[in-house]
């Protein structure tokens, strides 16, 4: 079993609801195409506390549409 990465990189990308989500890459696809896992919640000192709504979601866009390239703790999950 590997051990849980500590840090996740993630990125803004447009939500097409009107806001944005927090999403991470999960897979690299063809061409500029990349699949995303929504971040949608807040990290606790317990870990980290999903907002089922959208947390864990997954969908497929171009990494062009990725902005805002930042470290986000993950000593959870």
């Amino acid at each position: 079993m590997r051990p849980a990465r500590r840090h996740v990189t993630v990125y803004d990308t447009p939500s097409q609801l009107g806001g944005s989500f927090t999403v991470s890459i999960v897979e690299t696809l063809a061409g500029n195409a990349v699949k995303v896992r929504v971040w949608y919640g807040r990290a606790t000192a317990q870990g980290w506390e999903a907002w089922k709504d959208w947390d864990g979601y997954t969908f497929q866009t171009n990494r062009a549409a990725l902005s805002n390239e930042r470290t986000m703790p993950r000593s959870f999950e």
